[in-house]
């Protein structure tokens, strides 16, 4: 998060600490995953982000057109494994998984 803050502003959600909205100004353009490697992040931000985490190797992004669009899927049993319930598997936004799993 330290290496994100000079170029964006950071909003770790303090009661779980499990999740940090990534904003420029006050437009959400990504979120990350405390837990895990994580990043959602649309895709006209995605170079940037990258080259400033470009010595974190073990980051994976999940780049998407926007974070609204209800177009990702996962496996059920990883998903499960590793994440709080979260309704339709098959069809979810960026915005769908920080929501279900910032609780």
């Amino acid at each position: 998060m330290e290496t994100l803050k000079p170029h964006y502003n950071i909003d770790i959600e303090t009661d779980t600490e499990k999740y940090t909205t990534l904003l420029l100004g006050d437009k959400t353009i990504g979120y990350i995953c405390l837990n895990y490697p994580l990043i959602f992040i649309e895709s006209q931000y995605a170079l940037q982000v990258k080259n400033i985490l470009h010595t974190f190797h073990d980051i994976e992004y999940i780049i998407v057109d926007t974070l609204s669009t209800p177009y990702l899927s996962v496996d059920p049993d990883f998903y499960n494994a590793y994440f709080d319930f979260m309704e339709n598997l098959n069809a979810f936004s960026a915005e769908d998984f920080y929501f279900y799993n910032v609780n």
